[in-house]
């Protein structure tokens, strides 16, 4: 769960140990990135999760797993959020250097170490339990995942805006800047070459457009606040009920 903040003292430990792929997000590791979560499950649920889990996962990759039986991780997810480099794969001196060992000791089998471009075809397609608890066929082609943020970003930038007299026409993809908004938001722009920006996630390589560098940035929880905001006020119970009786059945 990327709301999750308990790794608080987990991330703050790798954050001190300046490892090189930490360049890769902006210089400073998040506490909502995967790193700091596992090393807080090891270190304090070990016997109870930590020795007895088989798989970790991001929640794309998981739903994934669940329609296809394919343990398969996806580019974008492990670059964006678990520190894997497109060109270079894991990295084993990090996870060693904040105390995951256990992952280079088994080759990654529990993180990942089959990892597809989103997009690439999984497996046999839909499993009959994934099919018969889903109301569809078996064999229906599941595809390797995007983030869903990343799913709007890529819709965003390579959308078709030809005709709408919209100033990016003719621009190249790289001059567009996709906003993403849900329970948090996210600023997302692609470029040919890798930029560095202190503070802003990235440079991931294809981990959204193939070929191409991603950069993001953005708020947590900004959506949630204007609902936090809302809910607070002191008309809400009253439109609340309004709103109820009005809807329909």
């Amino acid at each position: 769960m990327w709301l999750d903040h308990r790794a608080v003292s987990q991330v703050n430990r790798i954050n001190e140990t300046k490892h090189s792929v930490l360049q890769y997000v902006g210089g400073v590791m998040s506490v909502e990135m995967q790193a700091p979560k596992l090393l807080w499950l090891k270190e304090n649920l070990r016997e109870i999760c930590w020795d007895k889990a088989g798989h970790f996962f991001d929640l794309p990759d998981f739903l994934s797993w669940k329609a296809t039986g394919v343990t398969a991780r996806s580019l974008c997810s492990l670059v964006c959020k678990w520190t894997y480099s497109a060109e270079k794969g894991w990295d084993d001196s990090f996870w060693k250097m904040i105390g995951l060992e256990d992952f280079v000791a088994d080759n990654y089998s529990k993180i990942g170490n089959q990892v597809l471009p989103p997009g690439a075809s999984l497996g046999n397609g839909l499993t009959p339990e994934a099919a018969r608890d889903l109301g569809l066929l078996p064999g229906i082609a599941v595809a390797a995942s995007l983030i869903d943020a990343h799913a709007g970003g890529l819709g965003v930038i390579g959308a078709d805006v030809r005709g709408h007299g919209l100033i990016c026409e003719g621009q190249p993809v790289t001059s567009r800047l996709a906003v993403i908004c849900g329970t948090s938001s996210c600023h997302m722009g692609i470029s040919k070459d890798p930029i560095f920006v202190p503070g802003v996630w990235g440079p991931y390589f294809s981990a959204m457009v193939p070929g191409f560098w991603l950069n993001e940035g953005g708020q947590s929880v900004t959506g949630k606040l204007i609902d936090h905001m809302v809910q607070g006020h002191a008309a809400f119970p009253e439109l609340q009920v309004k709103a109820t009786a009005r809807s329909p059945d």
